[in-house]
C-alpha cells in the first residue's frame, strides 16, 4: 500500500546483536536508534551467554569442557562456521567469463533450474529482482577492509562488489534473481529449541550457501554478472524475493509457506543479468489459511507470533513478527528454535494423502477451517517436542 520503502541492514536483530560496545560502528547506530539502545543490550548479552553455553554446554548440570560442550561447538563449527568462509567477497561475486553464452530465456531457465536441482536445491523458481528488497546498507559481517588477506580463500575484492563495509549503500542492480528452497528434516526441526534443532538450521544453511556459491559461478562463467546470497553475505530480502519468484506465499510466521514443502525450509538466491525466463507468483489460499489457523502463533514460546491481523510496515500489509522477543528466546534456550515451522499444518511429508489435502486447501477455501481441525485431531493442538537423537545428547 503506498510506496515500499527499503530495509536497512543494520536494523535486522542479526546485524544489532553483533555491534561490539562501544565500537564506532555501535555508537553511530544507537545515535540514530537510541530507542534501540536497550533492547540491544540485552541481545547481545543473551548471544554471548548462548556463545558460553556452547564452550560449557546448554544445560546447568554440565560443566565447562564437558563432551556435551565440546559437541555443540563441534555441531557450530561444523556448519556455521563453514558457512562464514564462504562469505568472501570472491566467493559470492566476481567477473563473468569474456566470452557470453546467449541462450533463449526460456532454455537459459530450464538449464539454470536443472543445474540447481542437481546440486541440491527442492525447490527452484526464477522471479523479477525488485529494488525495494535490496537492503538500503550494508548492517552484516563480514566486512573487508583494504589490504584484507586471508590466502588460500581470498584473493580480493571483485571490482564494483557491493558491501564491503558496514554502513556502506547498496545498490544491486540485477534483473532476475534465481530463488532456491532446501528442505529441513522436520523430525529434528520438531525436537524444539535443541542441538539437534540447530544441527539441522546449520546443515541445510551450508547446503544452500554452497549451492548458491556454485550457481553464481555457473552463471558468471557463461559470461553473465552473478552474485550469490546466502546466510553469511546477503544483500537482499530473500523472503520477498521467493515469494515474487512463486516458491510460496508470505505467512503468519513471517517465513514462506510453500504448497511442496510446507515452512520447513531455508532459502539462499543468486541474482544475475542473464535473460531468464519468470516464474509467476503463487496463490494457494495461504492468506485466509493463516487467518483460520494461528497454530505458529499459539504453539510460539516466545510469543513473538502475533495471533492478529496484519499491519502496514513499509508499504506492505502482513503480520509483523517481534523479531526481538523471538531472537531472546533463542538466546535463553541456548539453541536455534524452529517450532513454528515444524507445527506448521502444510509441513507435511510429500505422500498421496498429504498431496491432496493440499490441493484441497488450495482449491476448496470452505474446507480450511475444516482441515486445520483435522491436524488437530491427527498431529494435536500443541507443539509436543520429538527426542533428540542419541548421538547429539549431552549424556554419554
Amino acid at each position: 500500500e503506498g510506496e515500499i520503502t527499503r530495509f536497512d541492514e543494520r536494523d535486522t536483530v542479526f546485524s544489532r546483536e553483533a555491534l561490539a560496545p562501544g565500537s564506532p560502528e555501535e555508537r553511530e547506530y544507537h545515535e540514530r536508534r537510541p530507542e534501540k539502545r536497550e533492547v540491544d543490550e540485552a541481545l547481545a548479552r543473551f548471544i554471548l551467554s548462548k556463545m558460553e553455553r556452547v564452550e560449557g554446554g546448554a544445560d546447568p548440570s554440565v560443566k565447562a569442557g564437558a563432551n556435551g560442550g565440546h559437541l555443540a561447538r563441534a555441531v557450530y563449527e561444523a556448519h556455521f562456521l563453514t558457512s562464514a568462509a564462504l562469505a568472501l567477497p570472491d566467493q559470492v561475486d566476481g567477473e563473468p567469463a569474456g566470452e557470453r553464452i546467449e541462450w533463449d530465456p526460456a532454455e537459459a531457465s530450464r538449464r539454470i533450474k536443472e543445474f540447481a536441482r542437481s546440486i541440491g536445491a527442492d525447490d527452484v523458481r526464477i522471479g523479477p529482482l525488485r529494488p525495494e528488497w535490496v537492503y538500503s546498507h550494508r548492517g552484516s559481517r563480514p566486512f573487508f577492509g583494504e589490504g584484507y588477506v586471508n590466502p588460500p580463500y581470498f584473493a580480493g575484492i571483485p571490482e564494483g562488489y557491493q558491501g564491503s563495509r558496514y554502513g556502506e549503500r547498496i545498490e544491486l542492480r540485477h534483473a532476475h534473481a534465481v530463488s532456491m528452497a532446501f528442505r529441513q528434516d522436520k523430525e529434528l526441526i520438531a525436537t524444539g529449541a535443541t542441538r539437534a534443532a540447530d544441527f539441522e538450521v546449520g546443515r541445510v544453511y551450508a547446503k544452500s550457501v554452497i549451492a548458491s556459491i556454485q550457481l553464481a559461478r555457473f552463471i558468471r562463467a557463461l559470461g553473465w554478472p552473478a552474485r550469490a546470497h546466502h546466510l553469511r553475505n546477503y544483500l537482499v530480502m530473500l523472503v520477498p524475493v521467493a515469494v515474487d519468484a512463486g516458491i510460496g506465499e508470505l505467512a503468519r510466521t513471517g517465513y514462506v509457506v510453500s504448497r511442496s514443502l510446507g515452512a520447513n525450509f531455508r532459502l539462499s538466491c543468486v541474482t544475475t543479468d542473464m535473460p531468464l525466463e519468470h516464474d509467476e507468483p503463487v496463490d494457494i489460499g495461504m492468506q485466509d489459511f493463516c487467518e483460520k489457523c494461528r497454530k505458529c502463533a499459539t504453539s510460539c514460546p516466545a510469543r513473538a507470533i502475533t495471533s492478529g491481523g496484519k499491519t502496514l510496515v513499509r508499504g506492505v500489509r502482513k503480520w509483523k513478527i517481534d523479531e526481538e522477543a523471538c531472537l531472546l528466546y533463542w538466546g535463553r534456550a541456548g539453541y536455534t528454535c524452529g517450532i513454528c515451522q515444524a507445527v506448521c499444518p502444510w509441513t507435511k511429508p510429500r505422500n498421496l494423502f498429504h498431496r491432496i489435502v493440499a490441493a484441497i486447501a488450495v482449491h476448496l477455501p470452505f474446507m480450511r477451517r475444516f482441515l486445520v481441525l483435522g491436524d488437530d485431531v491427527v498431529y494435536g493442538a500443541r507443539f509436543c517436542p520429538k527426542p533428540v537423537p542419541s548421538w547429539l545428547r549431552e549424556d554419554r
